[in-house]
Formats: C-alpha cells, structure tokens, sequence
C-alpha cells in the first residue's frame, strides 16, 4: 500500500509539473497596432477598414497557432495624432508591427515613425507613392500606389474616348494630388487634352462656383474626388449643372461612398481594387462578400478588402515563421520575401525592394442603387509595372 501511494505521489507531483510547463511555454499574442482613422474627415475610411478587420478575426486564430491581437488607435484624421498613437503602441504596447492608416496623411507620418524605429509597417489601403520610396525598408503597402491611379484613369480615358478632354475637381489631399499628378504625366502621352484643374483647400463644403467653371469646359469626363461627404457635394452639384453621370469619373469608390451618390450617379464610373460586384472573385472572396453583407447589411469593398487581406497575410507570415513572431527584423524579411495570393480576389501579394507590388486597377460602372446595396459592371481592367511612370519624382 505504501508503495501505490508513492507511486501515486510521483505521479501527480509529474502531472502538476507537466501543466505548469505547457502553462509555462503558452506564448504570448502577438500584438500589432492598428492606428486608423475612427473620427476626422477620412472616417467613412477607417470604420470601413476596422469592419473589414473585425471579419477576418473571427478566424485568424485557430486552436494550437500562437495568437494575433490587434491593438486599434484612432488617429482621428490626425498626422500629429498618428504618430502619438504610434509611439504609444510601440513603446507602451510593445506590438510587433503597426498597420492600419487608410489616409495617406497619416500613413505618411506613420511611415515617418515606422523608418524611423525600425518598426514593421503594413499599410492596408494608402496609396501615397512616397510610402515606399527608394531607400524604404520597413514599410510595406497592399494597395497600389495612388500616381498609378491616374496612369489608369488615363488609359480607360482613352481607350472611351481617343482624344478625350479631361477636367479634374478634387480636394487637396496628399491621396488626391498624387491622383492628378499620375493624369497630369499620362494624359498627354496617351492624347488627352486636361481642360479643368481645380484643388480645394481641405475643410471645403461648397463647390457651386467651380463646377460651373468645369461645365464650361466642355470636358468629355470629369475625374471627380473630394473628402468624406464633400466628394457627394461635389458630385451632385455636377449633375444640377448638366454634366451627364456617364462623364464622371471617381478615381476610387467604396460601398458607403458609392450608395451615397445615389441613384443619380448611375451611369457613372468608379476605380476599385475588389468589389462585390466582379465575377473574378474567389470562394473565399464570395464567403467573405456574403458574410460581410450579412453582417454589416451592406457588400464590401475594397478598403473591407484590403484590411481583411492584411490580417491574413500577417497570419501566413507568421505561421511560415514562427522565429517573426518576436523580432521586427525576422519580421521585416519574411514580408520582403512573401510570395503569396490575395485569398478574397486570387489577386498575387509580392513586394519589391521598397515595398510596393504590382499595379492594378478595375474601372466599374454604376448600374443600379437601392437602400442597402448596389449593380455595377466592370467596363475596363488594367496591371502594370511600379516603375512604368515616375512615381517618385512626381510627387513628394
């Protein structure tokens, strides 16, 4: 009997030191900051990105895989405020990377801070070229950069309308100057004549006088883009003048922008990366697609898309190397190295040594608009190289 009880003894003394070891080697999550824009000009962005975000979580962390915990900070359309939130992630968190910025504004003092600290940046949707300018080797962007924007805006011109007059009406916006920029190169060399330049200071509500200035320059499209609910006022005070929807051009659209312009707008174009509406989605993007809707009673768009692709390619980079999972410079190298697919649009992620990928965009055209979704088809698809326009050299 004593012998049983000893046995029993050594046993459970073995037992408790077994748990006590795997409670031991359970690791902590990984921690990544996501500092974007909850309040400001640039929300209707940011809450999209956060939704987008929200929906991949829910199956980011599988039983037995070290887990991934997103810290989110508002930088409430703030450079200032970006970087505090920042700092504070880096310093007080402790997170292993930032992401989350949609406004190349605060993705830019972001990208000031990431360089800086070698912090890992990935950036979901700002399109700012400078993000990854030569010499960039923390920072690394899913979403084209915005001067190529206007290089397609310039080739679906051309290809509708050879010799086309061009007008552009837009709020003055690091996104938006690099947007003009792109037509400003492109549009001669692909026989465009621009017949309208108009930037408005940010903060602008009104556009009355100038869209009369644009109606008066007889332009055959309009690439329209202001801020948050004035790119609306813009669009609308448009249409009162006269000018057809199937001349307007928006070099970018989302869900809540693209019901917000209303049944009034069908007809006109809209530049996208993903949308509910392309027949080029995989089944994960149309799981994705019907599960977001039913969830947030609207369809994706690409910001939902780019912030859920974020969080699953940070997922891929960790489980391929577990050792990045704590060190920012395994980190960085297994982003530089990453070879993969957007799992929602089949789409291939690869960086170049500043951290950009390849260029692509879809131009839609409006169809349709109801109270809680919309029909578009693609008009016109277009890839090219990074480096096929200066992007560096026209705006800085």
């Amino acid at each position: 009997m004593t012998h049983r009880k000893s046995l029993l003894a050594v046993l459970a003394t073995a037992t408790l030191a077994s748990a006590g070891i795997g409670h031991a080697q359970e690791k902590p999550p990984v921690k990544i900051g996501f500092v974007t824009e909850l309040t400001g000009a640039w929300s209707f962005f940011g809450t999209s990105c956060v939704a987008g975000l929200k929906m991949a979580e829910k199956t980011l962390n599988p039983p037995g895989k070290r887990k991934i915990e997103f810290v989110i900070a508002d930088d409430q359309t703030s450079p200032a405020q970006a970087v505090a939130a920042s700092r504070s992630l880096d310093v007080q968190d402790k997170v292993l990377a930032l992401s989350g910025p949609t406004s190349s504004d605060t993705g830019l003092a972001v990208y000031g801070y990431a360089e800086q600290n070698k912090v890992p940046f990935v950036v979901p949707v700002a399109a700012f070229p400078q993000l990854t300018k030569p010499g960039t080797r923390y920072t690394f962007r899913l979403e084209p950069d915005a001067v190529g924007w206007g290089y397609a805006i310039s080739k679906f011109v051309e290809k509708q309308k050879p010799g086309g007059k061009i007008a552009m009406i837009y709020s003055d916006y690091a996104l938006m100057r690099a947007i003009t920029a792109g037509i400003k190169y492109q549009a001669p060399r692909s026989g465009l004549k621009i017949v309208a330049d108009i930037a408005f200071p940010q903060g602008s509500n009104d556009a009355t006088v100038q869209a009369a200035q644009i109606l008066a320059a007889t332009p055959d499209f309009v690439m329209v883009s202001g801020a948050g609910g004035f790119d609306n006022t813009i669009t609308n005070q448009l249409l009162d003048l006269g000018i057809k929807p199937e001349q307007i051009i928006h070099p970018f659209g989302i869900t809540t922008q693209v019901m917000n312009w209303g049944k009034r707008s069908v007809g006109s174009y809209y530049g996208t990366f993903f949308d509910s509406n392309l027949d080029s989605l995989t089944p994960e993007g149309k799981t994705f697609v019907e599960e977001f809707t039913a969830q947030y009673d609207r369809p994706p768009s690409y910001g939902e898309n780019f912030c859920y692709v974020t969080a699953n390619v940070i997922r891929e980079v960790i489980d391929a190397n577990p050792e990045a999972a704590d060190d920012r410079e395994k980190f960085r190298d297994a982003m530089s190295a990453l070879k993969t697919k957007e799992k929602t649009s089949g789409i291939p992620i690869e960086f170049d040594k500043n951290g950009a990928r390849m260029e692509y965009m879809y131009f839609l055209q409006m169809k349709e608009v109801t109270a809680k979704t919309y029909k578009a088809k693609q008009a016109f698809y277009i890839e090219w190289d990074p480096e096929v326009i200066p992007v560096y050299t026209l705006v800085k």
